[in-house]
């Protein structure tokens, strides 16, 4: 089982956009930028192991980065659902891909894009699910589970856990918002053709494998 184990460093400049790196090859131009702070875990005076991981792709892999020009590029990468950046190494350099509009990224079967998200102020790389009129993403993050406070004393490992999430988010005109949970939330912001499709076609608009259906029906 792999662990990560706390470490404390301070970045000179922790923001993105801090410091910009063109980076050029034969095919095509993309930025990068500094990576956003290093992972913390949560009990960092607790002492405890942490078990998982904020990357959907531990190792390194190769990624295909295609600009708003269409020109493509190929790099080393990997996506950290802690801060929904695309890591990328070059030259034993780690930065972070810029989210600039008009960028698409395929790592690991899956292609992410930048986004705006609603009543945010940064835009973030999010897997696009469906790239159609009606586009459907998904936005990474992950949640700590802190091992029971009392796990010493009950002699068993304190181990907090690292749990990548993932949450849905639609495209209503030029927003990006968060795909709604309850009924009433359902009823109030879906537009009525989408949920009488979704009742036509006996899907739940709750189960993600539904509402990506959904989607591929809708255009």
């Amino acid at each position: 089982m792999r662990y990560f184990v706390l470490f404390i460093y301070l970045l000179t400049t922790n923001l993105i956009l801090g410091q910009i790196n063109h980076i050029n090859d034969e095919t095509g131009t993309f930025q990068t930028g500094n990576i956003d702070s290093p992972f913390l875990r949560v009990s960092e005076k607790s002492g405890n192991k942490i078990e998982g991981s904020i990357y959907l792709n531990d190792s390194w892999q190769q990624a295909v980065v295609t600009n708003n020009s269409s020109q493509n590029s190929t790099i080393l990468a990997r996506f950290n659902a802690y801060h929904s950046e695309i890591e990328t190494l070059n030259n034993g350099t780690v930065n972070a891909l810029l989210p600039t509009p008009g960028i698409f990224v395929t790592l690991n079967s899956k292609m992410f894009t930048s986004v705006l998200l609603d009543k945010k102020t940064k835009p973030i790389f999010a897997e696009i699910l469906v790239n159609k009129k009606n586009k459907l993403f998904k936005a990474y993050s992950i949640k700590i589970n802190k091992a029971p406070s009392d796990a010493k004393l009950l002699n068993i490992e304190s181990i907090d856990k690292v749990v990548i999430k993932s949450t849905l988010y639609y495209q209503k005109n030029e927003r990006i918002l968060k795909f709604p949970s309850s009924k009433k939330e359902i009823k109030e912001k879906l537009p009525a053709e989408m949920i009488r499709t979704a009742k036509r076609e006996n899907l739940s608009l709750k189960k993600e494998e539904d509402i990506l259906k959904l989607f591929q029906l809708l255009d």
